[in-house]
């Protein structure tokens, strides 16, 4: 019985496994995240929240920045990535005459969307400290951390 048991979990592994590596994070996580980055562009253009003029923060043009590199810029070059890469394979193919050349150009656009996921995460990431100084500071002075000590 228990034989029986550990070879089902072994069956059950594995092609948990083969699946969720070979046909979902290899085939299908950079379409999503290219279909995501799309999705966030139309959104953007529906809300208009990359305008300036709409900017409540008290650091306009930083909120703005941010927002033009991290959610409009990376997304843009997602979006874009795939019809470019396409084309810029067929190019690649025709300038250097070899079937290898376009597989690996179109195998490297098909995952560019997963390369600029990650440098974008990264720079999220990268400003958490920079957000929460900005968080700190726009406190009124009687809810600051601040210990004072009068000797």
């Amino acid at each position: 019985m228990g034989e029986k048991k550990l070879t089902d979990q072994i069956i059950s592994a594995s092609i948990h496994f083969a699946y969720n590596f070979f046909i979902y994070f290899l085939l299908i996580v950079p379409f999503d995240l290219w279909k995501k980055a799309t999705i966030r562009l139309a959104n953007q253009k529906e809300n208009g929240t990359l305008n300036i003029g709409k900017s409540t923060s008290t650091w306009p043009f930083l909120s703005f920045m941010k927002a033009f590199i991290l959610e409009f810029l990376i997304d843009g070059i997602i979006f874009i990535s795939y019809p470019l890469g396409f084309i810029l394979a067929i190019k690649v193919g025709i300038e250097i005459k070899s079937a290898e050349a376009i597989f690996w150009a179109l195998v490297f656009a098909y995952y560019y969307p997963v390369i600029l996921s990650l440098f974008r995460d990264f720079m999220q990431l990268s400003i958490l400290p920079f957000k929460k100084f900005l968080s700190w500071v726009s406190k009124p002075a009687q809810y600051m951390d601040i210990e004072i000590k009068n000797k």
